[in-house]
């Protein structure tokens, strides 16, 4: 068997364009029965690669190029293991250089040699150089080295580099350096080359020839010297690898600790916590999880997870209420693992944990996204740096950056990179098929020859892998030294990343466990510890049925909550009129593409419109919660079980065979399906149709204990909103500093609700924003210009004392801020509590820093401050540009009294009815009626929101004189259209 040794795959990143699955492809189409993978570096790749030549009956051949230095010495190394000792030393290697910083020591490398295989490459410096001494050393620490020959060492000097080899007694192998397929491939290999160097294509030299050899042109080339092809042989016959995958790689939580009866104990304690006194209902359900937990072998699973989740609680992390399929376990509760009460929400295990189909449990935990890395770093120090690792994931070319990165190594004008860019817009899919269904791109690509080029590469390049990232979440926790299953890499927190990826990982058997950071937990988190400050007893009521919350939810007041702020889901907490904390959870489930469509049938019925309807009356009490309609998955197991007969197992893999739509499993199940109901004493017919319900809502069903679990956030979110406010909306600002967009979006919204956000206060001010006398103080960051380091350098003066006076602060500052950021910070109105006017403060500054130079000259004269100041727009626009908002100057202030007076409305303020409101208009939209009329739709709008007004053809004249930017007041009758309060107006003044 002839292999094509030294083969880059795409895990060579940006160095190869052979994608694993078009490698294993061309290696069936040459009829090749032995295939070698050789990445640089790394073995990323080295699993799946053993994967796909196992199923397709191709011997795995795998390999890793390495550098090994010694004092000043460098040079690469190809090596392969023979067998399962030389695998271990092949992980142990490609860790040690990857941790190194991607180079061996030679007396690492010394020391883990036993099964390798070495070739060396003969481009490699110590034979270019003739270096004799670390030719000999490599002959002793490998019982098998090679010397690889190409093609191109084929020539007149050949016979002189094997004079050379044949007196140091080393064997040589025919090799090919292997990066592509096609000779027609070269000029996209140099373009990936040119984007990983990051140089142009006219700035790559390279001629050789990587493509991939058929077994006939080894022969062609190799053919006089038949030892070269044999050694080749050889080396194949020699290689004999499996990768054993194992289901018992669960880690211990303690060896010292039999972890089944301990489980029990803590399960059967926390439980009595929760609920108090035990009952029967409780405490079958808590031995029965208990029994199928330790039936499966997951206990040392749960005590680990119990084990860190209550590290966080101790240490004041806070931790979600549970995600995913979790809170379905009794268990899960009783250890605190999660906030959920299964039996109270109907919350099914097997949907969890189901004895019917062995996989690994999965709990994942959410945290707060700043506290996440403390309780992943108290994991590896309690289980060790050697069995505890982040996990490998790797970006890949997109279409966009595709065409971005081969755009820029070709040159292409930024105008014709633009033009490709439009075409490609948000489409997730590939560039060839753009190309296909894209009538401006095919044209651009007709048309233009330079463009035609970028996007021809570009699809060749995209998908394959450019980076290796971090798993945003997972981590891998080992029983025995991690080694042992994968090789490792540098990682976050000083602990080790694995290279393989997570599917990889979990196929051997490993664990894998989700630490999530989610940003509204430390929202959460914070918001209480704000409250805190003035009130030290406060928490989060344990029930979620406060009135006034869920009012709120329900009138699409859901600005900064969790899961409920997007327009639409809005408007569906409207419609449905959100009334309970079950009305969250629904909309939640139903808020996704394809359920999204029964959300009008859902409210229809909840508001007594259209009568519940069921195929079969024994649905009503699975379905009559949802108002007759399958929202979740935990309905679709228990229809099952009341119709077939099924276990709650059973049901759970009918849900899962049925929602992937395969048209032989959907027959098999039906069979299955029909004649356990015939069994139970339903009709086929009814069977029948039941199944087929079964069947239209499978994919559609959303995991319940998941839904309940992020409503409880979504709840608690929207809690804080409602009855603290200003904390809350505090601590949605510092989330968002340096955005001045969503700032805007979230000081508008404050406003609407009275509530005030106040200039910065040089004395009073941080890098946050606090809530100061129940007003939200701007930070010093706000200003412009004035940055973390520039803040940091203020709080460091004010902690000698806060200013006195404008001259003691321009004379204890004058050194720190520049000239225009002194501007800033006065036109930002941080200054103004030392009542001074800011043109006074602007002419008067650069005198007080001159007379710093003079203060060793006695009775220098004082500064004089004048009590004139800008003009209110100067003002206005300056307070804008700096703060990047307005919150002491505002157009509409001037009319205050308007509101003070009750003579106008804030548009908050407003309902269905007769009511006068006053603002700035924004938009004006003149249109034709069908009766040849003219009239107007407006746009209005106040510091609180924005209101539609509609302006019949009677006061068209009049309102043909108003221009966009003009205050008018308007009163006329506001009604309800679409879900959105309208004025029609029926007279109005501009001011």
């Amino acid at each position: 068997m002839i292999c094509n040794f030294i083969t880059r795959t795409e895990y060579s990143f940006l160095n190869s364009l052979c994608s694993l699955e078009s490698l294993i492809n061309k290696a069936k189409e040459y009829n090749y029965k032995a295939l070698a993978m050789t990445d640089i570096n790394n073995l990323h790749g080295a699993y799946k690669f053993y994967n796909l030549c196992v199923k397709n009956n191709i011997k795995p051949i795998i390999g890793v190029e390495l550098k090994v230095k010694d004092n000043e010495i460098e040079f690469p190394v190809c090596l392969y293991p023979l067998d399962k000792i030389g695998f271990q030393n092949l992980y142990r290697l490609a860790s040690k250089s990857k941790i190194n910083g991607d180079y061996l020591d030679l007396p690492y490398l010394e020391n883990n040699n036993m099964g390798l295989l070495c070739i060396l490459p003969s481009n490699s410096s110590i034979i270019e150089n003739r270096n004799i001494g670390y030719l000999n050393k490599l002959k002793d620490i490998f019982h098998d080295l090679y010397v690889g020959i190409s093609k191109s060492n084929l020539n007149g000097g050949f016979f002189v580099l094997k004079s050379f080899l044949d007196n140091l007694q080393l064997e040589m192998v025919a090799v090919q350096d292997t990066r592509y397929f096609d000779y027609n491939d070269h000029e996209t290999f140099v373009a990936l080359s040119a984007v990983g160097l990051n140089k142009t294509v006219e700035e790559i030299e390279n001629n050789n020839d990587y493509h991939f050899f058929r077994k006939e042109e080894f022969i062609k080339y190799f053919e006089d010297y038949d030892y070269l092809l044999e050694n080749n042989q050889k080396i194949v016959s020699k290689i004999n690898i499996t990768i054993e995958k194992n289901s018992k790689l669960m880690p211990q939580y303690d060896s010292n600790i039999e972890a089944n009866s301990y489980l029990k104990a803590l399960a059967l304690k926390g439980l009595t916590k929760r609920i108090g006194k035990l009952n029967d209902v409780y405490l079958n359900r808590l031995n029965k999880e208990l029994d199928i937990i330790i039936k499966m072998g997951f206990a040392d699973y749960f005590l680990i997870v119990w084990d860190y989740v209550l590290f966080a609680k101790k240490n004041n992390i806070y931790v979600g209420p549970g995600r995913g399929s979790a809170p379905a376990s009794l268990v899960a509760y009783s250890l605190g693992i999660t906030d959920i009460d299964p039996m109270k929400y109907n919350l099914l295990f097997e949907r969890f944990l189901n004895p019917e189909r062995i996989s690994m449990p999965d709990i994942d935990i959410d945290f707060p996204d700043n506290e996440r890395d403390r309780v992943i770093s108290y994991v590896g120090k309690k289980y060790g740096k050697n069995r505890v690792a982040h996990i490998a994931t790797f970006g890949t070319f997109a279409a966009r950056s595709a065409i971005r990165d081969i755009a820029k190594v070709y040159k292409l004008p930024e105008l014709r990179l633009n033009e490709i860019i439009k075409c490609l817009k948000q489409s997730r899919n590939s560039l060839k098929e753009l190309l296909n269904d894209d009538i401006n791109l095919k044209k651009l690509y007709t048309e233009y020859p330079d463009i035609r080029k970028v996007i021809d590469v570009a699809i060749k390049i995209e998908g394959l892998p450019r980076n290796v990232s971090t798993h945003a979440a997972g981590i891998i926790i080992t029983k025995y030294d991690l080694i042992n299953y994968t090789p490792l890499d540098n990682g976050l927190n000083d602990i080790y990343q694995t290279q393989f990826e997570a599917s990889d990982l979990e196929d051997l058997g490993l664990l894998k466990m989700d630490f999530l950071g989610l940003r509204n937990l430390t929202i959460i988190k914070n918001c209480i510890d704000e409250i805190r400050k003035d009130i030290p007893e406060f928490t989060l009521p344990n029930n979620f049925n406060d009135y006034q919350t869920l009012k709120m939810i329900g009138s699409g007041d859901t600005t900064g909550i969790f899961q409920l702020e997007s327009e639409g889901m809005r408007q569906t907490l409207r419609n449905m009129n959100a009334s309970s904390f079950e009305d969250i959870c629904s909309a939640i489930a139903l808020y996704r593409p394809g359920p999204m469509d029964m959300i009008p049938k859902y409210i229809d019925v909840k508001k007594g419109k259209e009568k519940i309807t069921y195929v079969h009356p024994d649905l009503r009490p699975i379905l009559e919660s949802t108002n007759g309609i399958i929202v979740y998955q935990e309905q679709i197991i228990l229809i099952a079980c009341k119709f077939a007969g099924y276990t709650l197992g059973q049901a759970d893999v009918l849900r899962r065979a049925v929602s992937k739509k395969k048209k032989d499993v959907l027959e098999q199940e039906r069979t299955r399906f029909v004649a356990s109901s015939i069994n139970n004493g339903y009709h086929e017919k009814v069977a029948n149709e039941i199944y087929d319900y079964i069947v239209k809502f499978a994919n559609y069903g959303f995991n319940k204990a998941h839904s309940v679990s992020y409503s409880v956030i979504a709840y608690q979110t929207a809690y804080l909103k409602c009855h603290y406010p200003n904390h809350y909306f505090c601590v949605l600002l510092n989330t968002v500093i340096g955005t001045n967009t969503l700032i805007n979006d979230y000081i508008s919204e404050i406003s609407r609700r009275h509530l005030k956000v106040i200039a910065p206060n040089i004395n009073l001010s941080t890098d946050r924003f606090a809530v100061i006398n129940n007003q939200i103080l701007m930070p010093l960051t706000q200003i412009e210009g004035i940055g973390q380091q520039y803040v940091k350098d203020l709080l460091e003066i004010r902690k000698n004392g806060s200013f006195t006076s404008f001259e003691d602060f321009i004379e204890r500052v004058g050194n720190v801020l520049p000239i225009s950021l002194i501007e800033n910070v006065i036109y930002s109105g941080a200054l103004d509590q030392f009542k001074i006017t800011k043109k006074s403060m602007i002419d008067n500054y650069p005198g007080i820093i001159n007379r710093q130079k003079y203060a060793f000259v006695k009775n220098v004269t004082g500064v004089s401050y004048s009590l004139e100041e800008f003009s209110y727009g100067y003002l206005l626009e300056k307070e804008k540009q700096i703060l990047g908002i307005n919150v002491r100057y505002n157009f509409l202030f001037q009319y205050d009294g308007y509101y003070r007076k009750n003579i106008a409305k804030k548009i908050v303020d407003v309902k269905e009815g007769l009511y006068q409101i006053l603002g700035i208009v924004t938009r004006i939209r003149e249109i034709t009626t069908k009766s040849n009329s003219k009239m107007f739709f407006a746009d209005i709008k106040d510091d609180t929101g924005t209101m539609n007004l509609t302006i019949f053809p009677r006061l068209y004249l009049d309102f043909k004189e108003v221009v966009e930017g003009n205050v008018i007041i308007v009163k006329g009758n506001i009604e309800k259209r679409n879900g959105e309060l309208q004025m029609v107006v029926e007279q109005f003044k501009v001011l």
